[in-house]
């Protein structure tokens, strides 16, 4: 098999004919041919095979699923089976225990009611001596009951009456202790409110106390404020008194331009705005503007009568020194009232 699937060894042609070549061609063409043919004619014997196996395993595994689904169902049948023994049984116990329980319940009940038995025969012994001596009360007062139920009714009658009293007795008390505890509650309420109230009126009290201390102490401050207002106002009216005269001594012969110009700079409808003190000190500042307007212009006035009277020394002019001074000092003013 390798031998024939194995390709031809190209023989070493190299000094022959072209003919030569070709049939060497040809020749290897065959047998690579035959090769395919060999090859092909195998693949065809595995996939024969193959489809044989394939065949064979497709049957097994029809044959093993119908194996396992009959199985299955052998499974489930056994399961369910199982299930209905299982819940039969479940029943069949739980039954039993119900019977069980009745059975134990029963036989409780029948012990309960042999004890009862047993305490009704022991209180009728006990109780056979009462109904004896009723029967001889009765046979005692036959008048009066003149059957044992009648002496039992009266019994019964008098122990509700009896026992209507004695409730009435537990509620009165209980009613009296209740009414006793509000009192008591309501007691130390109002103590307690008393105690309360007077610790208020104490601190009320001390809150007078300390008010008045405070007022008296705001009262002296108040004092003190007064006082040392009406010094500041009695100096600052001496202050304006004082800048008034300057005023008037600066403005006494009759030379008020500068005092002109100070009214006309004061606007009547601002000063309605502010209150009297600050107006006059407004005022105030306006005069001592004015004032120093006025020493400005009398020291260049002395300064110039200075420089004058060197002057009219030096020139020996004594008796025209006074009217030149006055002359120039006019002059100074008008020359500064026309420049404002």
């Amino acid at each position: 098999m390798s031998s024939s699937t194995s390709s031809p060894h190209p023989l070493v042609l190299e000094h022959v004919s072209p003919a030569t070549r070709l049939l060497e061609k040809r020749r290897q063409m065959f047998e690579v041919q035959e090769a395919l043919d060999s090859q092909k004619e195998e693949f065809s014997r595995r996939e024969e095979a193959f489809h044989r196996r394939e065949e064979g395993l497709r049957k097994k595994d029809l044959e093993l699923q119908e194996s396992l689904i009959k199985f299955n169902k052998f499974l489930q049948e056994n399961e369910s089976k199982r299930n209905r023994a299982d819940k039969r049984t479940q029943e069949e116990t739980k039954h039993r225990r119900t019977k069980e329980n009745e059975i134990k319940q029963l036989l409780e009940n029948l012990e309960h009611i042999k004890t009862q038995c047993t305490k009704l025969e022991q209180v009728v012994d006990k109780n056979i001596k009462y109904q004896r001596y009723l029967e001889t009360v009765q046979e005692a007062a036959p008048e009066d009951y003149p059957e044992v139920s009648e002496l039992l009714n009266r019994y019964r009658t008098l122990k509700d009456a009896n026992r209507d009293l004695n409730e009435r007795l537990h509620h009165h008390q209980s009613l009296n202790e209740s009414e006793r505890s509000e009192l008591v509650h309501f007691t130390k309420e109002q103590v307690n409110a008393i105690l309360n109230f007077n610790n208020k009126i104490a601190f009320m009290q001390k809150s007078v106390e300390t008010a008045e201390s405070k007022a008296l102490g705001i009262q002296n401050e108040l004092d003190a404020e007064i006082r040392s207002t009406s010094d500041r106002t009695l100096e600052i009216g001496q202050s304006l008194n004082a800048i008034s005269n300057l005023l008037q001594r600066c403005t006494s012969r009759g030379h008020g331009s500068h005092l002109k110009h100070f009214q006309a700079a004061d606007d009547p409808s601002q000063n309605k705005k502010q209150d009297e003190l600050t107006r006059k000190g407004q005022i105030a500042v306006g005069e001592l503007d004015v004032i120093a307007a006025y020493i400005v212009d009398f020291k260049a006035i002395v300064e110039e009568s200075k420089s004058q009277n060197a002057a009219n020394i030096k020139s020996n002019v004594g008796e025209e020194k006074t009217a030149d001074v006055k002359t120039a000092f006019e002059s100074r003013l008008e020359t500064k009232q026309n420049k404002k």
